[in-house]
């Protein structure tokens, strides 16, 4: 997967990264879990205390007490999401060799021993539990995300918790557990799907075709490309399975090479793992002029036109073909991290 980090291997490998991987990974749905800790404590309120509360339970609920519920609803599905990806691991181990000799034969997977089984060379590797949708968990429980001070607070909180849990876990499975900031490619859609389905269209939580990607700031936040750097990279340290981050810029960065590279340093001076520079890549099918184009070709007028874009880590065909309605919709409400913080000049 295109941002797995192979991390500190229990079974011997140490920091090796070559002949490692992820071996599955599995997602939790933290808006989904926001919502059940308000439904727990809204059912827990006596009948005649609601009728003088003159607002929407979801507006009442921003509580200390409905935190708490979250945290102690995320601290049980972390465990669940550790027996699945046991359990997973368990059933891939038990498979012939023969499956994927390639693997073993050729070092994609290191360590492997043939009396031992394919389990001699997968133990290396990662099992990640992962996440989606921060923000809008934020959302939810107090009306505010992780671009606040509060909601960074209350952010580093539950990475934390997953970090410690994973920690645990390694130690205690001899398995290479980590937090994995899931990309969502298409779960970012069905997710939301599910969510509006039991639970409506809530404001700035279920008010459009996705769910934002693992810890990010949500793509129509307007920051500069240092802003949403120090926000992530608060985070990122948490996670041990894997991230990335990234800013969005115009095609117009071609011309001041300078500020990219200033760019890209600031992030490798955040200690960012994974960072990514999005710049669109457009070419007409008619002439094949390839530029940031508009509507239609400047050339010669087609309105054919190829969109490539990095929509989660890597770069895919025409955005608006190669993946679901929640993932176009993301890209179309990406907004340009264009200005230069610090400086007068835009990018």
């Amino acid at each position: 997967m295109c941002r797995t980090a192979n991390g500190w291997d229990v079974n011997g490998f140490g920091q090796l990264k070559d002949g490692r991987g992820n071996i599955c990974p599995v997602t939790i749905i933290m808006p989904t879990l926001a919502m059940e800790a308000i439904d727990e404590v809204w059912n827990k309120i006596p009948t005649e205390s609601k009728e003088h509360i003159q607002v929407s339970k979801y507006d009442w609920c921003k509580h200390d007490i409905v935190i708490e519920t979250f945290m102690s609803i995320l601290d049980r599905k972390i465990h669940e999401a550790k027996d699945m990806l046991i359990e997973r691991f368990e059933w891939i181990c038990s498979q012939s060799p023969d499956s994927a000799k390639f693997m073993y034969e050729n070092g994609v997977m290191e360590g492997y021993v043939p009396e031992e089984g394919i389990v001699s060379a997968l133990k290396h590797g990662t099992l990640g539990i992962g996440q989606i949708g921060l923000a809008e968990t934020l959302q939810v429980l107090i009306g505010q995300d992780h671009t606040t001070d509060i909601g960074m607070e209350l952010a580093k909180r539950i990475e934390k918790l997953f970090y410690n849990r994973c920690k645990e876990f390694k130690e205690e499975y001899k398995l290479n557990f980590g937090v994995y900031f899931t990309p969502a490619e298409n779960l970012c859609y069905t997710s939301m799907q599910k969510f509006k389905d039991k639970y409506g269209v809530i404001k700035n939580v279920s008010d459009k075709e996705f769910f934002t990607n693992s810890v990010h700031v949500p793509v129509w936040t307007n920051v500069t490309p240092i802003q949403k750097i120090d926000i992530e990279s608060q985070l990122t340290g948490y996670s041990s399975a894997g991230c990335i981050d990234y800013v969005e810029l115009n095609g117009s960065v071609k011309n001041n090479i300078d500020a990219l590279e200033t760019i890209v340093n600031y992030a490798m001076d955040k200690d960012i793992p994974y960072f990514a520079i999005n710049v669109p890549n457009d070419m007409c099918m008619n002439c094949g002029y390839t530029d940031d184009i508009a509507d239609k070709c400047p050339m010669c007028g087609c309105d054919k036109i190829r969109r490539l874009r990095r929509v989660t880590g890597y770069l895919t065909g025409d955005y608006k073909s190669a993946f679901n309605k929640g993932k176009q919709q993301e890209v179309e409400m990406r907004i340009s991290h264009q200005t230069f913080e610090n400086t007068k000049e835009n990018i």
